[in-house]
């Protein structure tokens, strides 16, 4: 008698997800239902097809609703500012996001070589405070090199998420409703109640934090904010080499010792034999400007 009864509760739920919703093609059905009905279709014995066929023969009728097209927006700007001042202006826009309520998803700070240092920043804001941190973004002492915008339609996923909520949901009632019941069950019918009322309510809390992160996502303005920090430039010449190399003297002179220190090191081992070599030489050209001077006096 309970598999009967779950039966029925699977198909009925089956019909409100096959029941296309607004911007749903015709031939839409939710694979997760669909999957669930051939599950308990073919566990559930003694109840024929005839049975299944007869409660899906009268759908009901689904109900007109308007659509809302949801749509996420994300504007990006890159920002040109000197160097020095990359890390001021990063947390002066993160300290206005606080104030606007806005969540802030990732900050990064690089620092390159030659002095530069770049950032970003990934936030949400509500639209009706953008205006107020664009212009906020956008302000001196920052120089704004690109400004993108671009925008994605999740109307149709949602619409899918909703529609698989209210399956779950109904479910989820059904299987509540068959606990509460005072008929007689066996303790195997109620443990298979049990169990499936637990998953349905685990699929519902996952479905609806999917709900939740793409209405956050469509109702609320993602930023992008790229920070090209640049080399101070003082009457339009860059003087960073120079105050490179003045900060590198005391580095440079400590590898030049450790160079001169090398090649000691691979110099000392072979002094003896220089020496030896030298000196051999020194010796043969004495005893031949010797002999030469015997010669002389001879002739």
């Amino acid at each position: 008698m309970i598999r009967t009864i779950l039966l029925a509760a699977l198909a009925a739920s089956t019909l409100a997800a096959c029941t296309p919703g607004p911007g749903t093609p015709d031939n839409y059905i939710d694979s997760s239902v669909s999957g669930g009905l051939l599950l308990y279709s073919e566990t559930a014995g003694g109840v024929s097809d005839a049975h299944v066929l007869a409660q899906l023969a009268t759908p009901p009728r689904p109900q007109q609703t308007g659509t809302t097209q949801r749509i996420a927006v994300t504007r990006g700007f890159t920002l040109r500012l000197p160097s020095n001042e990359v890390a001021a202006v990063q947390e002066r826009h993160l300290a206005e996001c606080g104030k606007l309520g806005c969540t802030v998803l990732e900050t990064r700070l690089d620092r390159l070589s030659e002095g530069r240092i770049s950032a970003r920043a990934f936030v949400r804001v509500a639209p009706d405070r953008y205006p107020a941190f664009a212009a906020v973004v956008t302000a001196p002492p920052a120089e704004v090199t690109t400004q993108s915008e671009r925008a994605e339609d999740w109307t149709v996923a949602i619409l899918d998420v909703d529609k698989r909520l209210e399956v779950k949901t109904a479910l989820r009632d059904r299987l509540t409703a068959m606990l509460r019941d005072p008929g007689t069950k066996s303790a195997a019918d109620l443990a298979a109640v049990e169990k499936e009322l637990a998953q349905a309510q685990g699929d519902i809390e996952a479905t609806i934090a999917q709900r939740d992160y793409l209405r956050t996502i469509t109702e609320t303005v993602r930023v992008e904010i790229i920070y090209d920090g640049r080399p101070v430039v003082v009457a339009g010449y860059d003087f960073s080499p120079i105050k490179r190399a003045a900060d590198g003297i005391g580095q440079t002179l400590i590898t030049s010792v450790a160079s001169l220190i090398v090649a000691l090191a691979a110099v000392v081992p072979w002094l003896p034999v220089i020496v030896f070599v030298v000196w051999g030489i020194l010796w043969s050209f004495r005893r031949w400007r010797a002999h030469r001077a015997v010669g002389e006096k001879a002739t």
